[in-house]
């Protein structure tokens, strides 16, 4: 299980943009909510290994503006991998075993959950990008009342993954992840696949709609 080359190689965007949500603790747990607590329609937003950054935030807020309530958790407690860890294979793996394994952050999907719950939120849906949607997959497969989930530009799928999730999953492959056809064929008895979509991006880069995407870029902006 790895990441795309061009994963461990290419830094994030530098990106400012003022936020339209806010910030808050669910117990010690820090998040970004945006959108109204009023909304039967929640997302929780798993970021990719860059962590908090102004992109994602950019989305969550586009998200709200919507009608979801969405919830972006800091996993990683605010200890997201950085441009120094580039090109060190060996500190990705490291990640994938320690703050970024399923063990490490199902804690914290399972606040967000609960949290949704007792604000009378009845519909959940969850958003993962590069590693974020390797635990989109996993959670679809191992947490219940989860109405569905998208990942985009995901990293470290393995065989049988997809085979695994419990709702339906949408799939936004760019030019540099693998062929998931196979893998998405393998969700066809599921009795939700007619709500399963998949379309590559065949003209966008690993990244381009989290840390890595040049937003200011028109192109990027209109994927």
């Amino acid at each position: 299980m790895s990441f795309p080359e061009v994963c461990c190689n290419t830094p994030p965007v530098k990106a400012t943009y003022i936020a339209k949500g806010v910030r808050s603790k669910l117990g010690d747990l820090d998040c970004y909510f945006s959108g109204s607590k009023d909304s039967k329609r929640g997302i929780l937003v798993n970021y990719d290994v860059f962590g908090m950054h102004a992109n994602v935030i950019q989305l969550c807020d586009i998200l709200g503006e919507m009608g979801f309530y969405v919830a972006l958790p800091d996993l990683l407690h605010g200890k997201p991998l950085v441009e120094a860890d580039l090109g060190k294979p060996e500190v990705f793996a490291g990640f994938c075993k320690s703050a970024g394994s399923w063990d490490a952050v199902k804690g914290s999907f399972r606040k967000v959950l609960g949290h949704f719950a007792e604000v009378g939120v009845a519909s959940t849906g969850v958003v993962g990008f590069c590693w974020g949607g390797k635990m989109v997959v996993t959670a679809l497969a191992e947490l219940d009342g989860l109405a569905g989930g998208a990942i985009v530009h995901p990293a470290l799928i393995q065989p049988g993954d997809m085979a695994r999730v419990r709702a339906p999953l949408m799939v936004l492959p760019s030019k540099d992840e693998p062929d998931f056809a196979d893998e998405f064929a393998s969700m066809k008895d599921k009795p939700f696949f007619a709500d399963c979509y998949m379309e590559r991006f065949d003209d966008m880069f690993h990244g381009f709609c989290g840390a890595r995407g040049d937003w200011a870029n028109a192109e990027q902006a209109a994927r």
